[in-house]
């Protein structure tokens, strides 16, 4: 099957599977799911969302949260990793939308992506989930991996990823299918054991099985056999010496 049949085939099989699947960052508003996005960043959206209630509580807005006193921010989202990097470009983020766009987040791929803290990926999200605009596909680690065992793919660089996937899904799915893909990839296709045997997928795709294949044995962790090589080079030194010492005795005779 060649690579355009097999994205249609995809496509259709995912919307059967995952019709109603949708971005799993909670939010209200196109603010809401910026703010979100950027904190997910190495992070899990469940996590997420056990952050943002309180933060959106006290930064409501844009123009709230661009006058937040970073050391008071940084406790608010510390268990999402990088608080500070993320603290930095929310605030960033938040400024600029009051001062260049009035206070409205931006509805266009260029204006999100001139915020700090915002590259294509976070763009597409809030773009295509909050604003309704279909301007490309979201591709994650998830994307990443089911695109490539479906063989949709052969690029490792998300960008060339999505151009290669917006060129054979129609443009009006392009929300639909990134987010169905997301949800493959992190429920059946799973990185290091994927659920072949429930994957709605597996008669189309070349990787299918992947995931019956045996786990390796496991080889001995090295701080054990360094361990084992120390106590014995120990045990043979302390034979030499008595060795030795023997000899030293018998030459005094």
């Amino acid at each position: 099957m060649r690579r355009p049949e097999t994205a249609v085939a995809v496509a259709e099989k995912l919307a059967e599977r995952w019709p109603a699947v949708v971005v799993e960052l909670d939010h209200q508003n196109a603010y809401q799911l910026l703010v979100a996005t950027i904190l997910a960043a190495q992070s899990t959206d469940k996590l997420i969302n056990t952050v943002t209630p309180a933060l959106f509580a006290k930064y409501p807005d844009p123009t709230s949260l661009a006058s937040a006193d970073q050391a008071e921010l940084e406790p608010m989202i510390f268990k999402t990793g990088f608080y500070r990097m993320k603290a930095k470009h929310l605030i960033g983020m938040a400024q600029a939308i009051v001062t260049e766009h009035g206070g409205a987040v931006p509805e266009t791929m260029e204006g999100l992506c001139a915020l700090p803290g915002v590259a294509r990926k976070t763009a597409n999200v809030v773009l295509g989930n909050a604003l309704g605009k279909h301007e490309g596909i979201v591709v994650d680690t998830h994307v990443t991996r089911v695109a490539a065992r479906l063989g949709l793919t052969a690029q490792t660089d998300p960008v060339k990823i999505e151009q290669e996937l917006m060129q054979l899904v129609p443009r009006d799915q392009w929300t639909a299918f990134g987010n169905r893909m997301i949800h493959h990839g992190r429920y059946v296709c799973l990185a290091k054991q994927p659920k072949c045997n429930e994957c709605a997928l597996a008669p189309i795709c070349p990787s299918a099985g992947l995931g019956a294949v045996s786990e390796p044995v496991p080889k001995a962790r090295p701080k054990a056999v360094m361990k084992v090589t120390k106590a014995v080079a120990k045990a043979a030194k302390s034979v030499k010496a008595k060795v030795n010492s023997k000899a030293r005795a018998r030459t005094k005779r």
